[in-house]
Protein backbone atom coordinates (compact mmCIF):
# COMPACT_ATOMS: atom_id res chain seq x y z
CA UNK A 1 0.00 0.00 0.00
CA UNK A 2 1.32 3.42 -0.88
CA UNK A 3 1.36 5.81 2.05
CA UNK A 4 -0.92 8.81 1.85
CA UNK A 5 0.57 12.11 0.73
CA UNK A 6 0.29 13.51 4.27
CA UNK A 7 2.26 10.60 5.73
CA UNK A 8 4.74 10.81 2.83
CA UNK A 9 5.27 14.48 3.58
CA UNK A 10 5.82 13.86 7.29
CA UNK A 11 8.13 10.93 6.51
CA UNK A 12 10.18 13.11 4.20
CA UNK A 13 10.44 15.89 6.80
CA UNK A 14 11.30 13.44 9.59
CA UNK A 15 13.90 11.73 7.39
CA UNK A 16 15.68 15.09 7.12
CA UNK A 17 15.63 15.46 10.92
CA UNK A 18 17.04 11.94 11.25
CA UNK A 19 19.74 12.70 8.69
CA UNK A 20 20.88 15.73 10.70
CA UNK A 21 20.73 13.73 13.94
CA UNK A 22 22.87 10.89 12.57
CA UNK A 23 25.31 13.27 10.86
CA UNK A 24 25.88 15.06 14.19
CA UNK A 25 25.90 11.83 16.20
CA UNK A 26 28.89 10.36 14.31
CA UNK A 27 31.46 13.02 15.29
CA UNK A 28 30.08 13.15 18.85
CA UNK A 29 30.66 9.42 19.18
CA UNK A 30 34.11 9.55 17.62
CA UNK A 31 35.29 12.65 19.51
CA UNK A 32 33.66 12.19 22.93
CA UNK A 33 31.80 8.95 23.66
CA UNK A 34 34.18 6.36 22.18
CA UNK A 35 37.47 8.02 23.16
CA UNK A 36 38.04 5.74 26.20
CA UNK A 37 38.17 2.80 23.77
CA UNK A 38 41.15 4.33 21.93
CA UNK A 39 44.70 3.57 23.09
CA UNK A 40 45.44 6.02 25.93
CA UNK A 41 48.77 6.94 24.34
CA UNK A 42 46.87 8.58 21.47
CA UNK A 43 44.83 11.03 23.54
CA UNK A 44 45.91 11.22 27.21
CA UNK A 45 49.54 12.48 27.30
CA UNK A 46 50.07 16.21 26.80
CA UNK A 47 52.05 15.46 23.62
CA UNK A 48 49.61 12.86 22.24
CA UNK A 49 48.56 13.34 18.61
CA UNK A 50 44.86 13.29 19.55
CA UNK A 51 45.22 15.27 22.78
CA UNK A 52 42.38 17.55 21.68
CA UNK A 53 40.01 14.61 22.31
CA UNK A 54 41.07 14.48 25.96
CA UNK A 55 40.67 18.24 26.19
CA UNK A 56 37.20 18.04 24.62
CA UNK A 57 36.13 15.39 27.13
CA UNK A 58 37.54 17.49 29.99
CA UNK A 59 35.58 20.52 28.74
CA UNK A 60 32.41 18.43 28.52
CA UNK A 61 32.90 17.13 32.05
CA UNK A 62 33.60 20.60 33.45
CA UNK A 63 30.61 22.13 31.69
CA UNK A 64 27.99 19.44 32.30
CA UNK A 65 29.45 17.41 35.22
CA UNK A 66 28.41 14.21 33.44
CA UNK A 67 29.75 11.62 35.87
CA UNK A 68 29.76 8.95 33.20
CA UNK A 69 32.77 10.75 31.73
CA UNK A 70 34.81 11.13 34.91
CA UNK A 71 38.29 9.68 34.36
CA UNK A 72 39.73 6.92 36.58
CA UNK A 73 40.08 6.33 39.47
CA UNK A 74 36.41 7.38 39.63
CA UNK A 75 34.03 4.47 39.29
CA UNK A 76 31.77 4.52 36.24
CA UNK A 77 28.81 2.10 36.40
CA UNK A 78 29.41 -1.16 34.54
CA UNK A 79 26.25 -0.65 32.48
CA UNK A 80 27.70 2.56 31.02
CA UNK A 81 30.78 0.71 29.79
CA UNK A 82 28.43 -1.75 28.11
CA UNK A 83 26.45 1.15 26.59
CA UNK A 84 29.72 2.55 25.20
CA UNK A 85 30.39 -0.79 23.51
CA UNK A 86 26.85 -0.68 22.09
CA UNK A 87 27.70 2.70 20.60
CA UNK A 88 30.71 1.15 18.91
CA UNK A 89 29.00 -1.97 17.53
CA UNK A 90 25.47 -0.64 16.93
CA UNK A 91 25.25 3.15 16.92
CA UNK A 92 28.33 3.89 14.82
CA UNK A 93 27.61 1.45 11.97
CA UNK A 94 23.88 2.25 11.94
CA UNK A 95 24.61 5.99 11.97
CA UNK A 96 27.02 5.72 9.02
CA UNK A 97 24.51 3.55 7.15
CA UNK A 98 21.64 5.93 7.97
CA UNK A 99 23.54 8.99 6.71
CA UNK A 100 24.24 7.20 3.42
CA UNK A 101 20.66 5.94 3.12
CA UNK A 102 18.91 9.16 4.13
CA UNK A 103 21.18 11.44 2.11
CA UNK A 104 20.35 9.48 -1.02
CA UNK A 105 23.93 8.52 -1.83
CA UNK A 106 23.05 4.82 -1.51
CA UNK A 107 19.76 4.91 -3.39
CA UNK A 108 18.54 6.19 -6.72
CA UNK A 109 14.94 6.13 -5.55
CA UNK A 110 13.00 9.34 -5.95
CA UNK A 111 10.35 8.40 -3.39
CA UNK A 112 9.57 10.73 -0.51
CA UNK A 113 11.36 8.43 1.93
CA UNK A 114 14.55 6.63 1.03
CA UNK A 115 13.87 3.99 3.66
CA UNK A 116 12.48 0.59 2.76
CA UNK A 117 10.96 -1.98 5.13
CA UNK A 118 14.28 -3.52 6.23
CA UNK A 119 15.73 -0.03 6.79
CA UNK A 120 12.76 0.96 8.90
CA UNK A 121 13.21 -2.22 10.95
CA UNK A 122 16.89 -1.41 11.58
CA UNK A 123 15.98 2.10 12.75
CA UNK A 124 13.14 0.76 14.92
CA UNK A 125 15.61 -1.50 16.76
CA UNK A 126 18.10 1.38 17.00
CA UNK A 127 15.42 3.73 18.33
CA UNK A 128 14.16 1.31 20.98
CA UNK A 129 17.71 0.52 22.15
CA UNK A 130 18.56 4.21 22.29
CA UNK A 131 15.42 5.07 24.26
CA UNK A 132 16.16 2.36 26.82
CA UNK A 133 19.86 3.14 27.28
CA UNK A 134 19.30 6.89 27.40
CA UNK A 135 16.50 6.50 29.95
CA UNK A 136 18.82 4.36 32.12
CA UNK A 137 21.51 7.05 31.98
CA UNK A 138 19.00 9.79 32.80
CA UNK A 139 17.64 7.82 35.75
CA UNK A 140 21.14 7.31 37.15
CA UNK A 141 22.11 10.97 36.56
CA UNK A 142 18.98 12.19 38.33
CA UNK A 143 20.29 10.70 41.58
CA UNK A 144 23.87 12.00 41.41
CA UNK A 145 24.94 13.79 44.56
CA UNK A 146 24.89 17.60 44.62
CA UNK A 147 28.55 17.39 45.61
CA UNK A 148 29.42 16.34 42.04
CA UNK A 149 26.80 18.17 39.97
CA UNK A 150 25.01 21.48 40.51
CA UNK A 151 21.26 21.84 40.03
CA UNK A 152 21.86 23.94 36.91
CA UNK A 153 24.22 21.35 35.44
CA UNK A 154 21.75 18.55 36.20
CA UNK A 155 18.90 20.41 34.48
CA UNK A 156 21.09 21.10 31.43
CA UNK A 157 22.34 17.52 31.31
CA UNK A 158 18.91 15.91 31.70
CA UNK A 159 16.98 18.26 29.41
CA UNK A 160 19.20 19.74 26.71
CA UNK A 161 21.58 16.81 26.30
CA UNK A 162 20.06 13.51 27.36
CA UNK A 163 16.47 14.77 27.08
CA UNK A 164 16.80 15.89 23.47
CA UNK A 165 18.56 12.64 22.60
CA UNK A 166 15.70 10.71 24.25
CA UNK A 167 13.08 12.76 22.39
CA UNK A 168 14.64 12.15 18.98
CA UNK A 169 15.09 8.43 19.67
CA UNK A 170 11.48 8.15 20.85
CA UNK A 171 10.23 9.96 17.75
CA UNK A 172 12.37 7.68 15.56
CA UNK A 173 11.09 4.50 17.24
CA UNK A 174 7.43 5.55 17.05
CA UNK A 175 7.80 6.74 13.45
CA UNK A 176 9.50 3.53 12.30
CA UNK A 177 6.89 1.44 14.13
CA UNK A 178 4.02 3.28 12.41
CA UNK A 179 5.71 3.01 9.01
CA UNK A 180 6.20 -0.72 9.44
CA UNK A 181 2.65 -1.14 10.73
CA UNK A 182 1.32 0.59 7.58
CA UNK A 183 3.37 -1.81 5.46
CA UNK A 184 2.00 -4.96 7.08
CA UNK A 185 -1.59 -3.89 7.73
CA UNK A 186 -2.47 -2.25 4.45
CA UNK A 187 -5.47 -3.48 2.41
CA UNK A 188 -4.53 -6.17 -0.07
CA UNK A 189 -1.50 -7.19 1.95
CA UNK A 190 -1.32 -11.01 1.96
CA UNK A 191 0.54 -11.05 5.28
CA UNK A 192 -2.10 -8.86 6.91
CA UNK A 193 -4.88 -11.17 5.65
CA UNK A 194 -3.11 -14.23 7.09
CA UNK A 195 -2.81 -12.51 10.47
CA UNK A 196 -6.55 -11.73 10.66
Amino acid sequence: MAPSSASSSSSSWLDKVYLIYFAVHIPVMLCVDLVPLYPASLWQPATAPLRFLGDLRAYYLTTYADQFFVPPPAVVPAFFKFFTLLELVLHLPVSVWAVRKLSGSSSSSSSSSRLDGPGELVLLVYGIETVLTTACCMYEAYFWDVAVITSEQRVMLLTALYGSYLAIATCLAVDMYTRLLRRVSGPGNATAKKLQ
